[in-house]
Formats: structure tokens, C-alpha cells, sequence
């Protein structure tokens, strides 16, 4: 009887193993464990490590010890017959009470699926003991409407707060143990066992439940009949009408399974087979993964399903196969594919075409992107995508990612052989090779030592052919030749290239420039120290040509700006370090600093005024190299009264050689030097004090701060031999209100004596409402002349204080931050000069609730000197610099949902200087618990995208759905 049990439990518990229906199988994407990219598809099957269970020896090994409950009572209530099985040298071992059977996938998922039982049967009792009493309330129509629902979608039973099916704990059997129990175990024939009513089994830490198993030691075929489930150690839970496998794990079959994985996904199928050990096949399947609702006693369509006729895995070739895939939406098919096929998930890496990409642009017709993945090793893999447009030459992908033991390798190329088109998709000129390269890597070398490096190019020219257009004096079209060579500024944007710019490596740029770059790092809990190499490419506009004699409509090519024009560092040195003990009861920070840039080409005035050459057009390419050392010192402290204090120093010591101060072929004059050495040394010493004051009201607490920051620097000496290489963009905001140098690079340094005030209010109440603001201003004993910028008109030199810190009294700076605590937030940052005007400000509001998100924002600066409201031509009045509107615009990010289903979306950017929008979208959304569908309409007025000054406008369709791969944004991602 033991040896004929335990071959009873082994031989149904192997139909798991087998692969038949396993807890392994999931009907979702996969990504293996260590992150490695491989092949996404939908899985169905175990992998190999499923594919054998420990024969009937191995678990009979050693003797197990065999208890029977005793024999009931004829009066008493039928008791169950249970049967334990487990390892000798488990003692004592305890019979294991069998759990509530759990309601199984209904038919209406399925046509072929039978109707299963719901009844939950009582636990067993032992048979001294009196039958339980149990009360059971009346459901009404609504809640077995619910009930089905929720046992379709694997939930919770209408009466119950917890999970249906949690994950099983561990139950002690291990490996090799196994158990059963049912209400009657018989032998009807010589080496037939049968068992039924409530039939439970546990094995390798699964539960099977069947009405009755038949289990034939001649043939060695186990059969399992009747609401059959299997709940898988992860929770994922497997139904069937009936299962049938041989003790050999070389054939199965299951009739009308239905699976539900730890994620609600389900797989519905009329038959799996097992048909060897390196081919399953299931027959009539159905995959999805959304709710299944029932209404009025019928469950309605999901979402989206899939539905093929068979689907096949071949372990042997590591592909699966789908026959008449349909992808049906509501029911209603949307795409039918004879004959489908991808990797076996089973195998971690393997190789095989990824998810088409199709997509349609006034620009580049259809297109149609077929990606191939080449899983060339555990480590490395190569995705090759060639794009077929109906407009234009195909373009070749091709992706490359490698891991190595230090670190990570990741590479993208384009390329292909076209003639420029315009965003009309005209073409013009003469087919030249175009393409980029995008290249990063990082390594660790130990644990304090690491590198890494970018490779960024793109390879996009005017070619031969390209005549550029404009009106003559008359007002007549002339032309003239285009040169050929000069690099062209929106390839990502007539391409559609997304992520072009990336962010990666050390450095990175806020405006449309490519960095390659290598950079040797080095940090510790006291020390930092780095070595960058680097070369950049610019794809601003930088010049624009018009293509046809008609000038109101003609399509415009942009150039960037030239290569030649842009610098190179080489290198760029860092070290700080900082010793363990405090000095003087205060933190002592040592530094140095070291650069060498290198141009062939003549910087802008910013960066190189050179007001000793009498010609600017005489001024050199001028390379510079610097190094400098300094020290820095703070010392927090806090009198028993509450007032802070923090005594600073700061010291440093520069280093300058220029060279090619003249352009190349100037004749110098007595007294002219094409090099320059400039020494200097900066020191500034000062005193941190604020002093909060806290008020605890009834309902508020209210903290009000006053603070002064008093610095004493040497006046700092203008030097008109040096560029300004880092230090050109910084201004006075709440963020450098109380440095002491707000210079943000070594080029500048300030001076001079200066007192920097403000004043801090912060009011918390308990209902959550919040409000804090901040208004100071910055006090100079002199003006700081190594903060104006110079711009010679003609024969004059004026000067200009955009940052607001050269005179003697910068700008007021106020900010103001309201939280009601209910979702609703409002911030001002604002710049105001003593006569009250706006010199540049953002101004904000948001809100967020369960249904709705809302963003509006308006940005404002009148610091420029050059704009659309003075042509672009300098203003001078009263021999001063006048400056003008620089930017002025608005922001707006909504989203709204009316109910669970239906909702709304906007992004609006308004240039309201120019008048007019620029990138710009609404959608109307529909989304439920596996699908997010958008009809978008975009409308874009930059002028890369613009159609001969037109604003490009589209209306397109996003589709997510859960398991699948999003469909892409029409934006690029471009700065």
C-alpha cells in the first residue's frame, strides 16, 4: 500500500515536472535575472530545470514511515483517509490537514472550459470527533456576479480579505518528501490505485487538488480528473478538467487548463500535450493579460488577447511557434499573422528578430524598422535594425552591448548613403554618406579607483549641388554654390534618432552639443581626485541657407556650427582632499586645479575680448592653460543663546599661460608678445551669522531667520590678458545669495568687501498648510569690475552687469513657496530691480490629486542685450547698454481622468515674445488594467521641424500594452 501511494502522488505531481502546466510557466516578458537584455515573448512553458522529477526510489529512500487514520465510526460523519509520506529521519511527523479546495477557471473563459466547482469543502475531522457546524450566508445575484469575476481574475473569494491563493509557505516535506490525502484510497483492480474526494497533494513545495486520481502500475500513466488545480510555490495557480502524463516524463496531456500567474496574467488552452521531452505543444490558446468581467452570466471580451490555433516550443531549436495568431481588441481581431515565431524564453540568451516598428512622416513616407537580435555570448549581444522608408535609401541600426567583469560597454551607429531632404521630403543636392555614433562605457578598477568615456559623432554634410538663395538689391532671387562639407544641424530630427544626445559619462551638455570625453576617477571618504580628456561637436543652428528661388516658401537648410570652433580640453586635473581630524575645531579642505584648452579657431568676445589688440579681427586662437592650489576653511558654532556663527577662509593661488595671443601670420609690432604669464593670488576671509527665532502659535509654528554673510576679499584686479572660459553664465539667486565667490569657474573671482543680507519666514500649520519666502540682496563696498561684460560698438567699449553683482547693490531677490498640503503648490522666484521692474522670474503653480495632474508655469527675463524687440541690434541710451526681453514664455502639463477609464492630456509651450507656440500636444486617453491607448494631435514651431515656417502638425496613436513593449513618442529627445 506505501509503495503503491507514494508511485500514486510522484506519478501526478510529474505532470508539473513535466512541463505540462508548471509554476515556471508565465505568460508574460521575461528579463533574466542579472539584467542581461534578452528576447521578450509571451511564456508558456517550464524551463529544463523543470523537466525531471525524483523517481519513485529516490523519495521511497530512506523508509518512510506510513500513518493511517483509524477506521471510522459508522455513526460518525465520514472522515478523510489521509496517507503521510516523508523521511525517516523526520521524528515525529505530522499529518498535514488538507486545505480548502479553491475555485477553479470558469467555462466562460473559454467555450471548452467545463463548468468547475465553487463549493469550498470543509477541512477533515477526525473520526471521533462530532461534525463541524457550518453556516453559510446567502450571496446575492451581485455578489456571484463578483465572485465569478474575482476566481476568473485569480482574486479573492467574495468573503475573504485575504488572497485567494497566496504563495504556499514551506512544508517541511524537502525534496524528497511527498504527502496525500483523500477522502477514500482504493485499489479496484491488481496494480490499479485510485483515490478521490478532495483529492490533495504536496510535492517540491506545490499543492495539487483533484476530484479523483488514477494512478495504472502496468502502463505507468497517472491520470487526474476533476477540477484538477495545481498552486505553485510563487502563488501562480493552474486549472484543468483533466491531466494525464506516463512515469516516464516523456509524455502528458492536459485538457482545458487554464493558468493564472502571480500577476493575473492567464492562459487559456483546450489541450496540452507533452509530446517528447524537447517539444510541447498547447492547442486552441488563448493569452491575456486583463480582468475578465462577468455580466449579466456572460464574461465579457478583455482588452486585448491573443489567440492561436497551436503554439509550439521547441526546447531543441529554442524557438517557440505560433500557428494563426490573431491579436484581437474587444473582441475584434486586429491583426492576424499565419505563422509567428520567437526565442524560447527556457534559454536565457538567444537570438531572433525583435518587434517590427512601423511608422509613417511627411518626411520619410512609411517606414519600417526590423530589428534583429545576435546573442553572440552571455555577455555580449548585437542588435541590428535596418529602416526601409518608401521616400528614402534604408538606414542601418546597429547596437552593440557588452558586460565585462568591471564594467559596462554600450554603442549605437546609423548609417546610411543619402541626398539632404528637407521636412517636406524633398531632396536636394547629391547623396553623400551620413550617419552617428554614440559611445559610452564605464569600469571600476578597484574600489576607489574607476574610468569612463563617451564617443559621441555625427556624420551629416552639405554635399555638391546646393545653391543658396536670397533677394539681391532689387529684391530679385540670386544664388550662389552652398560649399560643400559643412555640417548639418537636424539629422536626429528628419531621422527620428531618439536619446541622441545621452547622458552619460562625467560630463554632459544642457544645449545641443556632443561630448566625447575620458575621464579617470579616484575617491575616498577624504579625497577626490580626476583626469578628463575632452572634444565636443555643436549641432546648433549656426547658419541657414534657403533651397529655391522662392523665398516665402522655401525649405531651409540649417548648418551647425563648425567643428574648427569648437575647443578641446586636454586635460583637466581635479584633487581635493580633506584630513580626518578637525583643524582649529573646523573642516580644512586642500585643492588644485589644473586645464589645458586648445582651439583653431578665434573665440567670441565673451570669451576673448583682448582689449589691447587695436583690431579685433588680429586676435588669435589664443590656447590657455592654467593650474592653481588653494585651501578652504569652515567652522560651524552655536552660542547657548541660538545665534550661528561660521568664521570661513579661503585661499588660492593661479597659474595662466596664453599662447597664439595674435592670429597666424601677424606681423607683431615692438611691444606685441604672442604669449602671456599671468600670476595671481585671491584670498578672501568671513563670517556666516543667522539667528532662527522659533513661535509656536495655536495651530502654527512660525520660524523667522534673519541672515548676514559679511566677506573681505582683496580688490580683484582686472586682467585683460585672460579668457573666461567657465565663467560666463552665473547671476544672483536664492542659490548664490550667501556664497562668497559666486563666480562658478576659476576665471573670475570676486572681490572687494561686501555684505550679503536676507531674511527667511517659515509658517507650518497642522493642517498640513505650508509657506516659506526668502527676500535679501547683495551689498558691494566697490564695484566689481571683473564682472561686467565688455562689447565694443564701433569705437566704444561699454559695459554690462547681467549678473546683477558688479555694482554696488545687486538686484532684490524674493522667493515664496506655498504647499496646502492638499495637492495644491505655488512657487515665485523673482529678480526686482530698485525701480521695481522684473529682471527675470518663474513663476509656478501645480496640483495633484487621484485623478488629475496639473502643471502651469511662466518664465520671464529682461537681462539680454540682444532680441527680437530691438532687432537684434545693441541699444544704447545716455551712454548706457539698454537691455531687452530675452525670453518670455509659458508652460503648461495637464492630465485629467473623468472616471477610472476615460481622461485627457496637454503639453502647451507658448513663446509669447514671438507669439507663438512651439511643442505642443493633446491626447484623449483610454486605459484599463492592461492597455493605455492616446489619440494624440502635435503641433511643432521650432525651427528644425518647421515646414518652410509652417508649424508641423500630426495626429497619431500611442498603444501600451501590459506585457508588450510601449509604442514610441512622436518627440525626439533634442535640447
Amino acid at each position: 500500500m506505501r509503495k503503491a501511494s507514494l508511485k500514486l502522488s510522484v506519478g501526478v505531481l510529474t505532470l508539473v515536472a513535466a512541463g505540462v502546466v508548471s509554476g515556471e510557466a508565465a505568460a508574460r516578458p521575461e528579463t533574466d535575472a542579472e539584467g542581461e537584455l534578452g528576447v521578450r515573448g509571451i511564456r508558456f512553458f517550464a524551463d529544463d530545470s523543470d523537466m525531471a522529477a525524483p523517481t519513485v526510489e529516490a523519495v521511497a529512500r530512506p523508509a518512510p514511515v506510513v500513518t493511517t487514520a483509524p477506521a471510522p465510526d459508522p455513526a460518525a460523519p465520514p472522515a478523510s483517509v489521509s496517507q503521510t509520506v516523508a523521511d525517516a529521519s523526520e521524528a515525529p511527523h505530522v499529518t498535514r490537514p488538507r486545505r480548502p479546495a479553491a475555485p477553479t477557471a470558469e467555462a466562460v473563459a473559454l467555450p471548452a472550459l467545463a463548468q468547475a466547482a465553487t463549493d469550498n469543502p470543509p477541512a477533515s475531522v477526525p473520526a471521533s470527533a462530532p461534525a463541524p457546524v457550518t453556516m453559510t450566508a446567502r450571496l446575492s445575484d451581485e455578489q456571484v456576479l463578483k465572485a465569478e469575476r474575482d476566481r476568473l481574475n485569480g482574486k479573492d473569494s467574495p468573503n475573504s480579505n485575504t488572497p485567494a491563493e497566496p504563495p504556499l509557505p514551506d512544508d517541511g516535506l524537502g525534496e524528497e518528501g511527498a504527502f496525500i490525502t483523500a477522502d477514500e484510497v482504493t485499489s479496484p483492480e491488481e496494480n490499479i490505485m485510485l483515490a478521490r474526494g478532495k483529492v490533495e497533494m504536496r510535492w517540491e513545495g506545490r499543492l495539487i487538488r483533484a476530484d479523483e486520481v488514477r494512478y495504472d502500475q502496468t502502463t505507468g500513466k497517472t491520470v487526474a480528473t476533476g477540477n484538477v488545480q495545481t498552486i505553485n510555490p510563487d502563488g501562480s495557480v493552474q486549472y484543468a478538467d483533466r491531466l494525464e502524463v506516463d512515469n516516464e516524463h516523456s509524455s502528458g496531456t492536459g485538457d482545458r487548463i487554464a493558468y493564472i500567474d502571480g500577476e493575473k496574467s492567464k492562459l487559456f488552452a483546450n489541450k496540452v500535450e507533452r509530446l517528447d521531452e524537447q517539444t510541447n505543444r498547447l492547442s486552441e490558446a488563448i493569452f491575456t493579460p486583463c480582468e475578465l468581467c462577468v455580466k449579466n452570466n456572460v464574461t465579457q471580451e478583455p482588452t486585448w488577447h491573443i489567440q492561436a490555433s497551436s503554439i509550439t516550443q521547441d526546447k531543441k531549436h529554442r524557438v517557440v511557434i505560433y500557428r494563426n495568431a490573431i491579436i484581437k481588441a474587444k473582441g475584434v481581431p486586429v491583426l492576424y499573422l499565419p505563422v509567428l515565431w520567437h526565442a524560447d524564453v527556457t534559454a536565457k540568451r538567444s537570438s531572433g528578430f525583435l518587434m517590427p516598428k512601423p511608422g509613417f512622416s511627411g518626411r520619410r513616407g512609411a517606414t519600417l524598422e526590423l530589428p534583429y537580435l545576435w546573442a553572440v555570448s552571455p555577455y555580449t549581444d548585437i542588435i541590428i535594425s535596418p529602416e526601409f522608408s518608401s521616400k528614402l535609401n534604408p538606414l542601418l541600426y546597429l547596437e552593440l552591448n557588452r558586460r565585462f567583469y568591471s564594467g559596462d560597454l554600450h554603442s549605437r551607429f546609423g548609417v546610411t548613403n543619402e541626398r539632404f531632404f528637407d521636412n517636406d521630403g524633398h531632396k536636394w543636392g547629391e547623396s553623400a554618406t551620413r550617419g552617428f555614433m554614440l559611445l559610452d562605457g564605464k569600469f571600476d578598477i578597484n574600489e576607489d579607483w574607476r574610468w569612463n568615456f563617451t564617443a559621441q559623432r555625427v556624420w551629416d554634410k552639405t554635399s555638391n549641388g546646393l545653391l543658396s538663395w536670397s533677394a539681391d538689391t532689387n529684391g530679385n532671387p540670386v544664388s550662389t554654390p552652398i560649399a560643400a562639407g559643412l555640417p548639418i544641424s537636424n539629422f536626429y530630427e528628419r531621422y527620428k534618432v531618439d536619446e541622441g544626445f545621452p547622458y552619460a559619462g562625467d560630463f554632459s551638455s544642457n544645449s545641443r552639443r556632443l561630448i566625447s570625453q575620458i575621464n579617470l576617477v579616484r575617491q575616498t571618504d577624504t579625497a577626490f581626485f580626476s583626469a578628463s580628456l575632452m572634444s565636443f561637436q555643436s549641432l546648433a543652428i549656426g547658419g541657414q541657407h534657403r533651397l529655391s528661388s522662392d523665398l516665402a516658401t522655401s525649405p531651409i537648410l540649417y548648418l551647425a556650427e563648425r567643428d574648427r570652433n569648437q575647443p578641446a580640453v586636454a586635460p583637466m586635473i581635479d584633487a581635493y582632499w580633506s584630513p580626518d581630524q578637525e583643524i582649529l575645531g573646523g573642516r580644512l579642505t586642500l585643492s588644485a586645479n589644473a586645464v589645458s584648452i586648445i582651439r583653431k579657431t578665434t573665440p567670441s568676445t565673451d570669451i576673448f575680448l583682448a582689449p589691447d589688440i587695436v583690431n579685433p579681427d588680429n586676435r588669435g586662437p589664443v590656447d590657455t592653460a592654467r593650474a592653481n592650489i588653494g585651501l578652504s576653511w569652515r567652522r560651524d558654532m552655536v552660542t547657548p543663546g541660538g545665534l550661528k556663527f561660521a568664521p570661513f577662509l579661503d585661499a588660492r593661488h593661479d597659474e595662466y599661460y596664453l599662447r597664439d595671443y595674435y592670429k597666424t601670420g601677424y606681423d607683431l609690432q615692438p611691444g606685441e608678445e604672442d604669449t602671456r604669464r599671468v600670476s595671481r593670488s585671491l584670498g578672501t576671509v568671513g563670517l556666516d551669522l543667522s539667528y532662527p527665532l522659533l513661535r509656536k502659535f495655536n495651530g502654527v509654528s512660525v520660524v523667522v531667520e534673519p541672515i548676514a554673510q559679511i566677506a573681505l576679499s582683496p580688490d580683484s584686479l582686472v586682467e585683460p590678458f585672460l579668457t573666461n572660459e567657465d565663467s560666463n553664465a552665473f547671476e544672483v539667486d536664492a542659490t548664490t545669495l550667501f556664497k562668497a565667490n559666486r563666480s562658478p569657474g576659476f576665471d573670475l573671482y570676486e572681490g572687494g568687501k561686501r555684505l550679503n543680507v536676507g531674511l527667511k519666514t517659515q509658517l507650518s500649520y497642522d493642517s498640513g498648510f505650508r509657506f516659506s519666502s526668502l527676500i535679501g540682496r547683495a551689498f558691494r563696498k566697490t564695484t566689481e569690475e571683473n564682472f561686467y561684460r565688455l562689447y565694443k560698438i564701433g569705437n566704444t567699449t561699454y559695459k554690462y552687469d547681467a549678473s546683477s553683482l558688479a555694482n554696488t547693490k545687486s538686484d532684490w531677490i524674493v522667493q515664496a513657496d506655498v504647499d496646502t498640503g492638499r495637492g495644491l503648490r505655488l512657487y515665485t522666484r523673482q529678480r526686482i530691480g530698485d525701480d521695481g521692474t522684473i529682471r527675470r522670474g518663474e513663476t509656478g503653480v501645480s496640483y495633484f490629486s487621484a485623478n488629475t495632474q496639473l502643471t502651469l508655469r511662466h518664465q520671464y527675463d529682461k537681462t539680454a542685450l540682444l532680441g527680437l524687440k530691438n532687432n537684434y541690434n545693441f541699444t544704447v541710451v545716455d551712454g548706457e547698454l539698454v537691455p531687452t526681453v530675452g525670453y518670455h514664455d509659458l508652460q503648461l502639463f495637464g492630465q485629467h481622468f473623468f472616471n477610472s477609464r476615460w481622461g485627457v492630456s496637454a503639453q502647451v509651450s507658448r513663446d509669447m515674445l514671438r507669439d507663438r507656440w512651439l511643442r505642443s500636444e493633446a491626447s484623449v486617453i483610454y486605459k484599463d488594467d492592461c492597455a493605455r491607448l492616446e489619440l494624440v494631435y502635435q503641433r511643432d514651431e521650432t525651427a528644425l521641424l518647421s515646414n518652410n515656417g509652417k508649424a508641423n502638425e500630426s495626429i497619431s496613436v500611442r498603444i501600451s500594452l501590459a506585457t508588450l513593449a510601449p509604442s514610441d513618442d512622436d518627440f525626439v529627445n533634442v535640447r
